[in-house]
Formats: C-alpha cells, structure tokens, sequence
C-alpha cells in the first residue's frame, strides 16, 4: 500500500530513481488507502488555481484513481486504529490521526505500507503487526 508520498512522487520535476523503478516492478500489486487518496486530492485542492492544478487533478482523478484501487477505512480498521492509539497512549505517545489510520488500512488488509515517513509509523511498528518499506533509499 502506497503511502501520499510515494504515489505523488513521479509528479515531481525530479522523481526518485528508486522509486520510479520500484512503481513499475510491483505495479500491477500496488494500492492506495482512501486517507492517502483523500491527502492527494486535498493537496492539489489547496494549490493555486492554474495549469499545474488542473493537470495534477487530471492525473490523480484519471490516472490515479482509475489505476489503483483504493482501501477504504472500515470497521475492521477502525478497530485496529483504536488498538494502535491506545497502546500508544498508555506509552504516553501520541501520533498523527491520519497516520493511524493509514497504518490501519494496511494491517487489516495485510499490506506493506511503502512511506518514505518512516519515522512517523516506527511508533505503531512497536504495538503492531505493520510492515513497512522505504523505496526512497
């Protein structure tokens, strides 16, 4: 599952090698949470009108969304997310909400998440079963 930062990559003037590599090997396995889909379409929503909005929202709605399918926040999710939050908060570690629920879609559909903010999940790493890579390095 592609984290908001790995899916937005090959967007950018100068796209990482490693990870463009990586999106054609595993292509046809990779896919997205709805909160990274949601992070995306908000991210081109807050850009200033203009060519460079329209063609980024092109290519997510066109592109994007009709390539990858997208996991949806659930209820078996939900129940992860609490579990996670929980246990953390007894360590007196709080997370980013969105985070959360990221790693959640991935661990109730047994999924990598593929991030480059490692360190943002290394914390629910410790209280879970969530996998991680990082294609940026």
């Amino acid at each position: 599952m592609l984290d908001t930062n790995v899916i937005s990559e090959p967007f950018r003037p100068k796209p990482n090698e490693n990870v463009m590599k990586n999106l054609r090997k595993y292509e046809n396995f990779c896919v997205l949470s709805s909160t990274g889909w949601n992070e995306l379409l908000f991210g081109v929503n807050i850009m200033p009108e203009g060519k460079k909005k329209d063609f980024l929202y092109d290519k997510f709605i066109n592109d994007i969304q009709s390539h990858y399918e997208i996991l949806q926040y659930d209820n078996h999710a939900a129940l992860i997310q609490a579990d996670i939050t929980a246990r953390l908060r007894a360590k007196g570690i709080s997370i980013d909400f969105q985070d959360a629920q990221i790693a959640a879609i991935a661990i109730s559909n047994c999924m990598v998440l593929v991030t480059r903010n490692t360190k943002h999940f290394e914390p629910i790493q410790e209280v879970s079963t969530l996998m991680l890579e990082n294609w940026f390095e």
